[in-house]
């Protein structure tokens, strides 16, 4: 019978070459985008509700900023990329009524 052999890691761990080797360079962060949804309302009482629900949400974090328009408010969301399609859903689950604008991407 033979004998078992102890080996060295660096017998089995290959040599990563200097050029090859992991660089201290943080990735660039994820793309940005601004979605916009309209929610209209018949007082002041009911924009605050909906405006109070948004923001218990999931989607209270992805909020920018709001704006009064005549009629209707505006609320901004900026978001990532990846997670439009989560923001989306929750938005629809969420607030049925509201209206959803435009997607813009956000410049740096």
């Amino acid at each position: 019978m033979g004998s078992a052999q102890l080996r060295a890691p660096q017998d089995f761990v290959p040599d990563i070459p200097s050029t090859q080797r992991p660089s201290n360079v943080v990735p660039l962060r994820a793309q940005r985008v601004q979605l916009e949804i309209f929610v209209t309302g018949t007082s002041p009482d009911a924009f605050r509700h909906h405006l109070a629900s948004l923001l218990h949400s999931p989607l209270g974090v992805y909020i920018s900023h709001t704006q009064m328009l005549r009629d209707k408010v505006c609320v901004h969301f900026n978001i990532a990329s990846e997670d439009l399609d989560f923001t989306l859903h929750t938005l629809i689950a969420t607030m049925s009524e509201a209206t959803i604008g435009s997607i813009t991407r956000i410049a740096r």
